[in-house]
């Protein structure tokens, strides 16, 4: 299982970003070993190109901060990408309430518990 992090910083020590943010660093951890792969992220990229490369790199989930861009969110709620709100946590931390299934999920663009629509 690979999942996607938008980090304030290069380590699993950083802290999650408050915001899915295309001027963020992203990690992605392959949970069965927690190996790290930091992507380059160019300035000219969109939120929306952001999503799709995350959808690209056949991540199962994303540990981020909330969307700024609701089309980004819905690419991802399309593309089977399940979103864990993390901000406030380190990349560790987040990754342990994950697993222990505490981390927030985000179900919908505004952030609230409800489900909208068939995003889950």
């Amino acid at each position: 299982m690979k999942i996607a992090m938008m980090m304030n910083g290069k380590t699993l020590e950083s802290p999650i970003s408050d915001n899915f943010d295309a001027n963020q660093n992203l990690l992605v951890v392959k949970i069965s070993d927690m190996s790290t792969e930091e992507i380059n992220i160019t300035t000219d990229l969109t939120a929306e190109n952001l999503a799709q490369k995350i959808i690209d790199l056949n991540c199962e989930g994303i540990i981020t901060g909330n969307f700024i861009s609701e089309k980004a969110f819905d690419m991802l709620a399309d593309g089977c990408v399940t979103r864990y709100l993390g901000s406030g946590y380190s990349g560790l931390e987040a990754i342990d309430l994950m697993a222990k299934r505490t981390l927030p999920l985000i179900r919908n663009f505004e952030g609230t518990e409800g489900c909208s629509g068939d995003h889950h």
